[in-house]
């Protein structure tokens, strides 16, 4: 699991830079910033896919558990991806028992 868990950390922070410049841009009226919109939003797919892999494959949690992150995860986004990131992954990939 942990071939992909840089990745999935560097997509999450791209999708985050993506919809910063964005909004940014937007706001100030730049005909490009729907594309990079249209960018942040993918990323975050791309990361949100990874983060179910690796929920999924995850032997530390229970199906219960497992199921209300994937819940969270999907309909949190941006803000799931915070607390994830920040607070949950360490627990979720076994980073102390490698």
């Amino acid at each position: 699991m942990r071939n992909l868990a840089h990745q999935t950390k560097q997509a999450f922070y791209f999708s985050i830079g993506f919809y910063f410049l964005a909004v940014l841009m937007k706001l100030m009226h730049f005909s490009f910033a729907d594309i990079l919109i249209s960018v942040a939003l993918l990323l975050s797919l791309v990361w949100t896919v990874l983060v179910l892999r690796e929920v999924m494959l995850s032997t530390k949690l229970s199906n219960t558990a497992r199921l209300l992150l994937i819940i969270f995860i999907i309909f949190g986004n941006i803000i799931a991806g915070i607390v994830y990131f920040f607070f949950i992954r360490e627990r979720v990939i076994n980073t102390t028992g490698n």
